[in-house]
Order: C-alpha cells, then structure tokens, then sequence
C-alpha cells in the first residue's frame, strides 16, 4: 500500500484534502471564506498553513470547523484554532 505523506490534494474546485492516506482533513474555500471539515492530527497544522499560503489565504479566512465526531484523528488541530484564532468549532454534543 502506498501511502501519501502529507502532500495536499485538490479534489475539486473548492475542495482541498490535507494529511494522508489514513488520516485527512478537508478544506472548503468559497467566496464567503473558508469551511475546514475535521482537524485531523496537530502536526497537519503545518498541512494547513501550507496549502492556505497556496490559496493566498491566511487562518483569518477560515470562518468554521465541522468536526464529524471526537476521534483523536479528526480533533488534531481543533483547539488550536479555537483557542488562537477565535475559529467557532461545531461537533456534535456526545462528543463534545
């Protein structure tokens, strides 16, 4: 099996996959700002950072994230975001 090491994805026009083959977060840039879809592992904030300087956008951009639930491997950079950022997290009450 290979296994992506980390390089970003575009999946589609407005949709970017960051981390690897088994863990991912995804990316939603639209005009009214960015939607992150699972924060995946805390070392893929560096995922992040790269593939927002590739857009031209910056953490101020991201207006949201979903998580899909409370794994470990999808909460990574979550309180990150939150706590220096003031990005409004949304997960689901049984796992927050």
């Amino acid at each position: 099996m290979t296994v992506n090491v980390g390089k970003p994805m575009k999946l589609a026009p407005h949709l970017h996959r960051l981390g690897n083959d088994v863990v991912a977060c995804y990316l939603v840039d639209t005009d009214e700002g960015i939607t992150l879809i699972d924060a995946g592992l805390p070392g893929h904030w560096r995922d992040l950072q790269a593939e927002l300087r590739s857009l031209g956008k910056s953490v101020d951009d991201i207006r949201g994230l979903v998580l899909t639930h409370g794994d470990s491997d999808h909460i990574g950079f979550a309180e990150r975001l939150r706590s220096e950022h003031g990005v409004p997290v949304f997960v689901h009450a049984a796992d927050a």
